[in-house]
Parts: C-alpha cells; structure tokens; sequence
C-alpha cells in the first residue's frame, strides 16, 4: 500500500460509514494487505482485547459447548485476543477476502470463512456458544437484521457482543431497537458507557467513542 493509499485511509475514515459494501469490502481488501494492524496501534485501538475480556467473561459461566464466531474479523485481532485467553474452536468470518486470509495467515482461528453480515447467514440455528462483531456494525444499513441474524445462531444463554461508535448510536436508534428486542423476549441487554474507539485519531479522539453491547439470548 503506497503512502498516499495510506493517508486516504487515515484522512475520512469516520466519515465511511455510509460506504456501500463494495466499496467497504475494496478500502479492507487494500488496507488489510498492508499497514491495518500497525495503523490501529498508532492510534489506540483496543476494542479486540476489551471484547475478548468480555467474552472470556461471560463464557466463565457457561457450561455450553460450540464454536465461537469472530463476525466480521478483519485480520483476525479479535482472534488474538482470544486465544491469549485460551478461548478455543474459534471461526472467523469476514467479506474483504484479502482479511480473511490475513486471519488465516495467524493460526488463531479454526476456521476463516467468508462472511456478508449484509445478507442471512449460512449457519443453523443455535450454532455458537458466542459471538463477537467488533467494528463492524458502522458499515452495515440494517443492523437489525443483522443483530437479528446473529441472535438466531447464537445458543440460548449465549452472548452476543458488539461495539457501535456513539454518533451512529443516537442516528440509527439503537436504544430503541435492542428495547424492542427486550420488549418481544428475544435476548437481554447490557450496554457501556460511551469508551474510546481511536482516541489517537485526529477524526475521532475522545469526540466518537463507542459503546459496547452484551445481548444474552433468552
């Protein structure tokens, strides 16, 4: 990736969110073949290891046996995370298939596949034990769906844990749409305070934080 490339990627990237899918799927492609890991770092990022604390968590007290499901993987820093926890039979699954090699290419994961969290998913019902989706949700038109699709393949008592930046909380009303999962029975609802995303990002700071979601599945 040239320098240029590079830049691009820095200057804008808050405002990328209503990128159609292509074009999301095209910025990974580039960007995960070449400085994403090292970008990230420069500026603060540490979703994937507080994600994995919290799944690391929640899993402490299940019994249940499955799969866990890393939605939306990118290059596999979830994946990492969770195995220096010693979290095991882990799936990632991401639609830049230039990530899903990089999350092959680290041995972290049972499995990497190709994974449009855009579209229903191929798993059966009740698949995972737990399921992340860090970073993901801002590029996606219909969370619900999504959100939906993911606390169908997740086991009952099981979690489903994402993140979505806070100027995107209030616009796409999350507070309503995980009520209204509430209200039908479907899952049970812990949501963060706002937290850092990329504090080190000029674009971002402490201006566009992001809340972490933890939904139960009844």
């Amino acid at each position: 990736m040239t320098d240029n490339t590079l830049g691009h990627v820095g200057e804008g990237l808050a405002a990328r969110f209503d990128a159609t899918p292509a074009d999301v799927a095209a910025l990974y492609d580039d960007w995960a073949t070449g400085r994403y890991d090292a970008d990230l770092a420069t500026w603060g990022y540490r979703a994937p290891g507080r994600a994995a604390d919290m799944v690391l968590k929640l899993l402490s007290t299940s019994t249940s046996d499955g799969p866990v499901l890393d939605a939306g993987c990118g290059s596999g820093l979830v994946g990492v995370q969770l195995q220096q926890r010693d979290v095991e039979q882990v799936i990632g699954g991401d639609f830049s298939p230039a990530s899903v090699e990089t999350a092959r290419s680290r041995g972290v994961y049972r499995d990497v596949v190709e994974l449009d969290l855009n579209d229903p998913l191929e798993f059966a019902d009740g698949t995972f034990r737990a399921i992340t989706s860090i970073g993901v949700f801002s590029y996606l038109a219909d969370s619900e769906a999504t959100i939906r699709e993911l606390l169908r393949i997740v086991q009952v008592g099981g979690p489903v844990v994402f993140t979505q930046r806070t100027d995107l909380w209030n616009d796409r009303h999350f507070d309503q749409l995980l009520s209204d999962l509430v209200s039908e029975g479907i899952c049970d609802v812990t949501v963060s305070p706002p937290e850092p995303y990329l504090p080190l990002h000029p674009e971002f700071g402490t201006v566009i934080e992001i809340r972490y979601a933890t939904l139960i599945r009844r």
